[in-house]
């Protein structure tokens, strides 16, 4: 067994956000959100492209007590990589002004959602 230490300084810090949709998404919904998620994402510098994942899930709970309609949740999960401290600060303030610019491109579709907090930020191994 050998093992391999990363000289390269190289980090990456995996990010999960989680969006929660007050009614059961139709799949055209979904397909839009994720059209959505991608474009406001894909052009953002240290964000891996390639490792975007949205998963969507309906539960049977629901997020207003007073309510029975079952609502559906996104999770998106996201890679960061940068070489310093430095630089995955910078790329996380990055995707929160994505995070923003989804919210605002979703509520122009009459897509409600919140978001709720706290963002996940998990660093993983970077692979040589």
């Amino acid at each position: 067994n050998l093992d391999i230490e990363n000289v390269t300084r190289g980090k990456k810090v995996m990010v999960m956000l989680y969006l929660d949709f007050s009614q059961d998404l139709k799949e055209e919904d979904a397909a839009l959100v994720k059209q959505v998620v991608t474009r406001s994402t894909e052009s953002l510098f240290g964000i891996d492209p390639g490792s975007t994942s949205i998963s969507f899930v309906t539960a049977d709970g629901t997020l207003d007590k007073n309510s029975q309609t079952p609502f559906t949740r996104a999770r998106v999960t996201f890679f960061i990589l940068g070489s310093s401290e430095d630089s995955i600060a910078l790329r996380k303030r990055l995707l929160e002004l994505a995070s923003e610019k989804i919210a605002k491109r979703l509520t122009t579709y009459d897509i409600a959602f919140t978001m709720p907090e706290p963002t996940i930020y998990v660093e993983s191994p970077v692979t040589i």
